[in-house]
C-alpha cells in the first residue's frame, strides 16, 4: 500500500515532463542503445508496462506502435501518449503474444512480486523483453536508494541479480550494461551539456539496460 500512495503523492505534480531537455538527454541514447539489439520501427508494437508519465514512452511513441500502463492514475493522467490504460503490472489484461517487445523503467523495485511482474512480461511478448533499473554499484543511486523506504528495494538489484530473475521468468539474456550519469528530474539543467558526456555503457552507471528474449515463441 505504501508503494500506491508513494505514486499518488501531491509532491509528482513537479515531476519533469517527458518533453524537459534533462529528461531527453536521460532517456534517448538509452532508446539507440537498445535499438542495437531490438529492432523497434514503425510497426512495431511495444508495451510501456509502469509508464508513469511518459519518461520512455512519449519517445516510444514517435518510433513505433506504443501502448501504455501503469497502476497509478495521478502518473498515468499526465503520460501524453494516446494509447494507456491504467493496470496492474502482475495481472497485465492482454492475450499471450500481443507485443512485440515489452519495456519497463525503474518499475520492478516497487512491485511486491517481481517475479510475477516478469512471468506476465514475457506472457505478453513475442520476443522481447528489456528492463530498466537503478544501478547500485552507482554511490548518488545507492544514497538515494537507501534513505527512501519505497526506493530501498532497489539497494539489492545488481546485474547478476536481475539476470537471475530473467532467466528464471525462462529468459535469456542478451545484452547489457550500465548507463549514463544522468537522473531525470533531479540533474539541474544547466548541468546537462556536462552530463552528457557521460551518456555511454560504464561500471558506474546510473541505470541498468538489460534486453532479454523469450527462449522460443511459445516458451
Amino acid at each position: 500500500m505504501f508503494q500506491k500512495e508513494y505514486w499518488e503523492r501531491k509532491s509528482l505534480e513537479e515531476r519533469r515532463s517527458p518533453g524537459h531537455p534533462v529528461v531527453r538527454d536521460y532517456v534517448v541514447p538509452k532508446i539507440d542503445w537498445i535499438r542495437r539489439f531490438v529492432p523497434i520501427g514503425p510497426q512495431t508494437r511495444l508495451l510501456d508496462v509502469g509508464c508513469g508519465n511518459g519518461f520512455f514512452s512519449y519517445y516510444f511513441d514517435k518510433i513505433c506502435r506504443v501502448v501504455g500502463v501503469d497502476y497509478s492514475h495521478q502518473m498515468l493522467s499526465r503520460n501524453p501518449i494516446g494509447q494507456k490504460c491504467q493496470m496492474d503490472a502482475g495481472r497485465l489484461a492482454f492475450p499471450d503474444l500481443t507485443f512485440d517487445a515489452v519495456f519497463c523503467h525503474a518499475l520492478l523495485h516497487h512491485v511486491e512480486d517481481l517475479d510475477q511482474v516478469l512471468s506476465e512480461m514475457k506472457r505478453v511478448s513475442r520476443k522481447y523483453v528489456v528492463v530498466l533499473e537503478p544501478n547500485p554499484a552507482n554511490p548518488l543511486m545507492f544514497l538515494f536508494s537507501f534513505l527512501v523506504p519505497e526506493e530501498r528495494k532497489a539497494l539489492s538489484f545488481s546485474a547478476p541479480y536481475l539476470k537471475g530473475k530473467l532467466e528464471k521468468a525462462g529468459l535469456i539474456l542478451t545484452a547489457s550494461c550500465a548507463y549514463g550519469m544522468i537522473v531525470p528530474n533531479k540533474a539541474p539543467t544547466f548541468l546537462s551539456p556536462l552530463l552528457r558526456w557521460f551518456n555511454f555503457p560504464q561500471p558506474w552507471g546510473m541505470t541498468h539496460i538489460l534486453v532479454a528474449e523469450r527462449k522460443s515463441p511459445g516458451f
